[in-house]
């Protein structure tokens, strides 16, 4: 955490912290006896709402000024840049739709009569992607750690709101419904339970290695520090007597009271000065090497305490624990290979936190830590986290001189890999998608396939990734990796996707059938202008050949809701799973009887209903290209969002085309026609990756059936 949450405290952190409270702490922690959350690794927010406003707050000075409105947050600029700035703003809108589902007599029981408390926040997910990767976006609201600011003083305190933490919990349910069609929900943190430690000799071990470096009984942290520094700043310092050693002692301790360095040496020759200076300022690595023993201790009891825990937050977690091992071991070789700037430096790190992690192979969970308080304070637990997050930062971003060895390595290994993106909807997938995917598979070196995050008649993206992966396991096909990303369309998707630092130096191939032509070029060209260090190649020239009859992911849902010609649609090596993805699906399909009885019965409806929907049809293009109209609220919410995206969008399609494209999405026009088409073959199907986002939508089956319901009735039918 950072900003206004400030640095949240290990227990060998709190200075004033007693031995004998140290291990009540550590005891009760041991037989699950503290109650506390998951710590998740996500961008930290702290979220209010002022004057009739949501206000979001990063640091003293947003506090002060009632925090950010969300104009506040558009032109704010962001250390990690445009995608960081999305993770807030997209996160922001969620949090400004929740609030509105309550009453401003609803606000102020959880904020307050004058809006003075900000809640403590997490912003977490693929938007917002750290170390972890979380499966869903989530506005984390934490239960603990909330501040106000105190005007008298300029601080921040810590408020005890127990009252108004209770109330939200109350409501916060209805944040859920008002949250459905936004990129996050908002939430309250998980709690968490530890694991109980049940070998005494353990726990008893833990605190004999702390007792051992001379901390024990009623003595504080700093007495420890103060009995330890106290002798060796005498003997590191002949020059200065008692009373000086005593005021230098408490001056590298922080004590505010002390005098400086140049007070202490006053009269004292330039030399002696020098050297006292000089001491003065190695004294936090002083305090770091007498802690670390304490720290030691306490680090491998926490890894006991996370042991194998599981997050709330991820449907696999054994998946994304692999993946940590995987990364973090690349990130040791690397660092230990690392000849550049400072690599003195890079080593001493290494060999600092591989004491803590000791291997790899020790990383058992994807849970960050674990957050707790103890007598007003609050507190956590991180385990093996730190030590892996330590290691794979250095990798990945440098550090002071050191540089990122991840990017040298990426484009070594990338510059001929050649990886296929196939974003579409697939709810759910047929023989048609697994054809096309078995198409690229053999002609990339890996193929990505991003479902859409938006539900498709009640068939949530998790469902149609679950059926996806039985496909490609049962065809035994290993290169292809299903996700879901955070944009709806297929080309956000792709643009994203692609420009991953993971992506540098390599070839991408979008998925098209030879039926999209144009869009397809087109679509690659709009990809490769937000791409930076990717090629982006054209799509035509590895574009999959659809045959045979055509097959619709519409009508596999119509098969399933009435269970009827639903093997057509299973690929061969899935036929005999028939029966458990028909019950998945069933259990999230929300499908309408397409046809009536009567109509069932009467060949002659059937007709009609043709002539219905040539009517309405024709009706629709005579429209041509009016534009929905938009309220009030959405007019608003449009115009903020679009100032956001407007800046890259003028860079990447120069004013005009920026200025569109930037409205569009922010309406989130760009829907039906801008998602992959649920078109495949019979041999293997058509996933039409290059839609034009100005094509007509088609005429929808509710229109048709109130059409038809409405001329039944009139000619009495």
């Amino acid at each position: 955490m950072g900003g206004v949450a400030g640095h949240l405290a290990h227990l060998y952190d709190n200075r004033d912290l007693t031995f004998n409270k140290m291990a009540e702490i550590l005891q009760k922690a041991a037989k699950g006896e503290l109650v506390g959350t998951e710590k998740t690794d996500g961008y930290n927010i702290f979220l209010g709402y002022v004057d009739g406003q949501p206000r979001a707050a990063r640091n003293k000075g947003d506090m002060s000024r009632g925090g950010m409105t969300f104009d506040d947050l558009i032109n704010r600029e962001f250390r990690g840049g445009e995608e960081s700035k999305r993770a807030y703003v997209t996160a922001f809108n969620a949090y400004v739709a929740a609030l509105e589902s309550l009453s401003e007599k609803e606000k102020a029981q959880i904020f307050g009569p004058n809006g003075e408390i900000f809640y403590n926040t997490e912003i977490q997910g693929p938007v917002a992607p750290n170390v972890v990767n979380y499966d869903e976006n989530v506005v984390n609201i934490h239960r603990m750690g909330h501040k106000k600011y105190n005007k008298e003083d300029n601080s921040l305190e810590v408020v005890a709101n127990e009252k108004q933490s209770a109330f939200l919990d109350s409501v916060i349910d209805k944040f859920e419904e008002a949250t459905a069609d936004e990129s996050f929900s908002v939430r309250r943190t998980a709690f968490l339970t530890l694991n109980k430690i049940t070998d005494e000799a353990f726990v008893q071990e833990t605190l004999d290695r702390i007792q051992r470096t001379g901390y024990s009984g009623d003595m504080t942290l700093n007495d420890y520090l103060r009995d330890k520094l106290t002798p060796f700043t005498a003997k590191s310092l002949p020059e200065l007597d008692d009373e000086r050693v005593e005021l230098l002692v408490r001056r590298m301790l922080g004590d505010k009271t002390a005098p400086t360095t140049s007070q202490i040496t006053k009269g004292m020759d330039r030399e002696t000065k020098a050297k006292v200076s000089a001491f003065n300022k190695n004294s936090k690595i002083l305090s770091k090497k007498l802690i670390e023993p304490i720290e030691m201790a306490i680090h491998d009891f926490a890894v006991e305490l996370l042991r194998g825990l599981k997050s709330s937050y991820i449907l696999d977690n054994q998946a994304e624990v692999e993946r940590l091992k995987k990364e973090t071991e690349t990130a040791i070789r690397a660092i230990q290979d690392y000849e550049g700037p400072e690599q003195e430096g890079a080593q001493d790190i290494l060999v600092r936190q591989l004491t803590k992690l000791k291997h790899h192979d020790n990383i058992d969970t994807v849970v960050e830590g674990f957050v707790f308080q103890y007598d007003g304070q609050m507190y956590k637990f991180t385990g093996n986290f730190a030590p892996m997050n330590q290691l794979l930062g250095l990798f990945k971003y440098g550090r002071g001189k050191i540089p990122q060895m991840v990017k040298e390595m990426l484009m070594e290994r990338n510059e001929s890999e050649t990886v296929a993106i196939l974003p579409g909807k697939f709810k759910p997938a047929h023989r048609g998608h697994l054809d096309m995917i078995k198409h690229y598979a053999g002609l990339a070196d890996r193929v990505v396939v991003l479902v859409s995050p938006k539900e498709r008649d009640g068939i949530t993206a998790q469902t149609a990734v679950r059926i996806l992966n039985l496909y490609l396991d049962d065809a035994n096909i290993t290169n292809a990796d299903v996700q879901i990303p955070d944009f709806p369309t297929p080309v956000q998707a792709a643009m994203e996707y692609g420009n991953r630092p993971e992506m540098k130096g390599a070839k991408i191939i979008l998925g098209a059938s030879t039926k999209d032509g144009d869009a397809a070029e087109r679509f690659a060209g709009n990809v490769q202008k937000y791409v930076e260090d990717a090629e982006v190649l054209n799509p035509l020239d590895y574009a999959f050949k659809p045959v045979g009859e055509v097959l619709h992911a519409s009508k596999f849902r119509e098969a399933i809701a009435y269970g009827s010609d639903i093997d057509k649609y299973l690929p061969d090596t899935s036929k005999d799973r028939v029966d458990y993805i028909v019950d998945m699906v069933k259990k999230e399909l929300k499908l309408k009887p397409k046809t009536t009885q009567k109509e069932a019965n009467d060949p002659f409806l059937g007709i009609f209903r043709g002539l219905v929907e040539e009517v309405l049809e024709e009706k629709r293009k005579k429209k041509k290209k009016k534009k929905r109209k938009l309220t009030k609220k959405q007019i608003r919410k449009r115009d903020k969002n679009a100032k956001e995206i407007m800046k890259s969008t003028k860079k990447q399609y120069g004013k005009e085309e920026g200025e569109d494209i930037a409205y569009a999405i922010a309406t989130n026009q760009v829907k039906e026609s801008d998602e992959i088409e649920e078109v495949a073959t019979m041999a293997g199907g058509s996933v039409a990756m290059g839609v034009d986002p100005r094509k007509k939508r088609k005429v929808t089956e509710n229109e048709v059936n109130e059409a038809l319901n409405y001329l039944l009735q009139k000619l009495g039918v």
